[in-house]
């Protein structure tokens, strides 16, 4: 968490007066230390209640001396307090870093550490050549572990939004056929499908296996390459743009449309460059964004945009749609040209 300054300070680190890149080190040392505590048990054993550096280093199995270390950087950076020799979670840490907290966000830190640390390497090289990196996906496939955050935080963020999406796209009447492109979860598909009991989905994904289940039909395939199933009602692409560059993602875009029968509906959902986030979201938007361009070749493509590549496909689309969960996703649907007959 970032030092908690006072208002003097701030000035002075914004009138240059104090080194700004001094704040940006002892985040990459605190982030360092939460993985370290988190590895230890630390926040958890705290979790039950204020122990001293002694019961504390019994309960984790560490040196009292190191880990007087560890919690003196702790205390420092706002995750843990220390009151009359006894060391406790703060109330932060309790709602974001214990492994029973609402949102395990360590998991989510632990994650963009490894990108950043193992991904970013080539950073100034690509910016300089105009090539991104790319192999994201590779390197992901071969880290189990961080995988697994991974897909656990691409469920957990469609779990939180799946219900206001439904809400905010009445689909055509009798709609029995919804294509999802991308979603390889299946929860927008599933929540779809409860919303409305004569629906079925189809989710295709390059990182699936092939199975049924209930009035789901799960296909492994490449996005951009495969043969797609036709006449739908329904086709969604929910936070998938962003991980093309835009010649792709428009292609995406009109194979998509390409999918509908006359008088389908296409529904995108996207985080977007332009929103109405505080201050951390915009600054973590930027570096998603260049994360994306660098790891994958994508970005966060702007509103306007994506309006675009839904025109150009032939397709009428509606205003753009902000979430009430998420300061920084936005959505729109568009409709192919109904059937002149």
């Amino acid at each position: 968490m970032p030092v908690d300054l006072p208002p003097h300070e701030v000035a002075a680190f914004r009138r240059g007066e104090a080194p700004a890149p001094m704040l940006d080190l002892i985040g990459l040392m605190a982030c360092h230390a939460i993985g370290a505590a988190r590895s230890l048990g630390l926040f958890d054993a705290l979790a039950a209640g204020p122990l001293t550096t002694d019961e504390l280093a019994a309960a984790v199995g560490a040196a009292p001396d190191g880990l007087d270390q560890l919690l003196g950087l702790l205390r420092a950076t706002g995750y843990v307090e220390r009151h009359d020799g006894r060391h406790a979670n703060t109330a932060a840490t309790a709602a974001w870093l214990c492994s029973t907290s609402p949102v395990d966000y360590g998991r989510i830190l632990g994650l963009w550490q490894a990108i950043v640390e193992e991904q970013w390497a080539g950073l100034s090289a690509a910016v300089r050549s105009g090539t991104p990196a790319g192999g994201f996906y590779t390197w992901l496939a071969g880290r189990p572990d961080l995988s697994s955050a991974f897909h656990d935080l691409q469920r957990g963020l469609a779990e939180w939004l799946a219900e206001e999406v439904v809400s905010l796209v009445p689909l055509p009447e009798g709609s029995k056929s919804l294509l999802d492109l991308g979603g390889g979860h299946g929860l927008y598909a599933e929540a779809f499908c409860r919303a409305y009991p004569g629906l079925s989905g189809t989710i295709v994904d390059g990182a699936v296996t092939e199975r049924f289940a209930g009035k789901l039909t799960w296909r492994s395939a490449d996005l951009l390459t495969a043969d797609l199933p036709g006449e739908q009602d329904v086709t969604v692409l929910f936070n998938v743009l962003h991980g093309f560059g835009a010649h792709d993602a428009a292609a995406l875009v009109a194979k998509a449309a390409g999918t509908l029968r006359a008088g389908g509906l296409l529904v995108v959902l996207e985080s977007m460059p332009e929103h109405r986030g505080n201050a951390a979201d915009v600054a973590f938007g930027a570096g998603f964004s260049l994360n994306l361009w660098h790891t994958q070749g994508g970005a966060l493509h702007p509103a306007a945009t994506i309006r675009g590549w839904l025109e150009a496909a032939g397709c009428t689309a509606g205003p753009w749609q902000e979430l009430t969960r998420s300061p920084t996703h936005a959505l729109v649907t568009a409709t192919t040209p109904a059937d002149p007959g």
